[in-house]
Formats: structure tokens, C-alpha cells, sequence
């Protein structure tokens, strides 16, 4: 096993309620470990799930997934030496996750990076569920107010490095410029969650070649269907972060509905032109913006796009 070298520090520390940066000591990263860095509700549960088989070179994963790849950055109530005994105990490769951006770890040789992202307003819905499921989160939470307050909130929020696991869409943009468009990563990565959901087979065998893993028909398929939205669901206790701790009021609920468009129906056309607008301040350039909502869609014309999400 050898261990992968840095080539870049960190350039900052992003803390948060849940965040601290002082646990990436808990991973020392090996030559061919996998990274998944993603914001919040864009697929990152289902990424690690995929790339955790396809190491293990089946479905019958030998731990729950929250023990095998772990939020790494993240006090969860785990102690960190926990978390780096059980990294240690593991095979040749890992995967891990942060939603940390790049810019807040270091580069390593040979560690793969994979970033997923999804469009900000099916984020934005996602949240909202994700919070009322949080036995911990407050009634007064923005994320539990009514929608035309809420998406206000979460459009205008300002990005702030000791304060990083609040809900803005700066802050999932700030993850989005730092890791996709800034080259501190030449070989990351890049995945989008609305070309994920239209085609699951192809999604494991794009994070196969991603990372580099042998995977043959039968791997592929049988990935394939051990991480279809139901049979994810289906064992939601042995899939979901900290499942089973009683920190979700329900561990399947973390796995809401995996469908795009959430928002249709629920927002005003001011509150459209509000979030356009925000978003164009925060990706300037249109192309880049385009990818962020649409992935590889995208380059589709507009109902081309729109059939194809539904």
C-alpha cells in the first residue's frame, strides 16, 4: 500500500456546524483512494455506493457504507481515531467524502477526485425535505419556513468560511467554481446528477473507467441494479449517512424521490427571475452556469431537454 503524496496544501479551511477541517488527519491518502467532493443533495450517497461496489468488486458491501467510506471532514460523534482505525483496516483502495471544495484539501498524487453536481433549485427542494427529516434541526429552520421565504433565504445568502454548512446557493456555486472551473484539479472528475438519473448503467460504467477499476458486464450490471433508487431506499439503514443512529427520523426518507424539476408548480416567476439572475452573478459565464443546471443535457435545445427530464 503506499501512500499517496501531497502535491498542494489546502489554500483554506471551510468549518461548519458539522465541519472541521483538523479530521482530514484522520485519512492518510493512498495511491488510488477515491474521493467523492460534492455540495449537499447532488448524489453523493449514490456516487460513494457505486465506486464502494466496483472496489469491492460486488454488491455485498462487507460494512455499512457510512463505516467503509466516511464523511471524512465531518464530527458526526464518531471519534476521529474511530474513523482512522477503520480506513486503516481496509483493503488496498478507499473512497471517502467531503463536501468540502477543492480548495479547502490538499492535492494528492494518485488519489482520484470525483465531483457530482445537480441543478441548484432540485438542490434547494431537496434540502427542504432533507431538514424536516433532521431530528436535530430547528422549527425556526430557514430550509422549514414557507417556500417564498425559504428560496429567498437561500438565494441570498453570503458564503462564510467559518460558517460553510449553511444552505446557500453561494455556497454550493462557491464548491462549484473551487473544484469544476478553478484547475486545482487537473484530472477531476466531473459528474452531473440529471445525466446519472437517466442512465444508471452508464453512470457505473463512467465511474468504473473514472477510477480506474476493471469492471466486466456482469460487475457492471449487477452494480447497476443493487443501486437503482428502490434497492438504495430499500436498505436505507446500510446506505444513508449515520444510518440507523436515530439522527434521520427516518433513514429511508433521506432517499426521497431521485427526479428532477422539483421545482415546477412551487415557484413564482419572480422567484424564477430571482434565482437566474442570482445564479448569473455567482457563474458569470453562460456556458458555465448552462452545466451546472443541466450537466451533459446542456448542449441539448431547451425541449429536447425538458422530455428527457421528465
Amino acid at each position: 500500500m503506499t501512500q499517496a503524496r501531497m502535491l498542494h496544501p489546502a489554500r483554506r479551511a471551510y468549518r461548519g456546524d458539522l465541519t472541521d477541517p483538523a479530521r482530514w488527519a484522520a485519512w492518510e491518502p493512498r495511491r488510488g483512494d477515491i474521493l467523492v467532493s460534492t455540495p449537499p443533495k447532488c448524489g453523493t450517497t449514490w456516487a460513494q455506493t457505486i465506486l464502494s461496489m466496483l472496489v469491492s468488486g460486488g454488491p455485498d458491501l462487507p460494512g455499512r457504507l457510512p463505516d467503509l467510506s466516511p464523511w471524512i471532514d465531518a464530527d458526526l460523534g464518531v471519534p476521529a481515531s474511530e474513523v482512522a482505525a477503520a480506513l486503516a483496516m481496509q483493503g488496498e483502495r478507499r473512497v471517502v467524502k467531503t463536501h468540502t471544495p477543492a480548495d479547502g484539501f490538499p492535492v494528492w498524487d494518485g488519489v482520484t477526485v470525483i465531483a457530482v453536481y445537480r441543478h441548484p433549485l432540485d438542490v434547494f427542494f431537496s434540502l427542504r425535505k432533507h431538514i424536516v427529516n433532521r431530528v436535530s434541526a430547528e422549527e425556526s429552520h430557514p430550509m422549514r419556513l414557507p417556500v417564498p421565504a425559504s428560496i429567498r433565504h437561500y438565494l441570498n445568502g453570503e458564503v462564510d468560511l467559518d460558517d460553510f454548512d449553511n444552505d446557500f446557493l453561494s455556497t454550493l456555486t462557491r464548491h462549484y467554481v473551487e473544484t469544476a472551473l478553478s484547475g486545482r484539479l487537473p484530472e477531476l472528475q466531473l459528474f452531473h446528477y440529471a445525466d446519472m438519473v437517466r442512465d444508471g448503467r452508464r453512470t457505473v460504467e463512467r465511474l468504473a473507467h473514472a477510477a480506474g477499476i476493471e469492471a466486466d458486464n456482469s460487475l457492471i450490471e449487477s452494480v447497476t441494479e443493487a443501486t437503482k433508487f428502490e434497492s438504495m431506499k430499500s436498505r436505507a439503514a446500510d446506505y444513508a449517512p449515520v444510518g440507523g443512529t436515530g439522527f434521520w427520523k427516518s433513514d429511508a426518507a433521506f432517499f426521497d424521490s431521485a427526479t428532477s424539476r422539483k421545482w415546477e408548480g412551487h415557484l413564482s416567476q419572480q422567484e424564477l427571475l430571482l434565482y437566474e439572475a442570482r445564479l448569473a452573478e455567482l457563474v458569470p459565464d453562460r456556458l458555465e452556469r448552462a452545466w451546472l443546471e443541466h450537466g451533459d443535457q446542456a448542449a441539448m435545445d431547451p425541449q429536447q431537454r425538458e422530455r428527457s427530464q421528465r
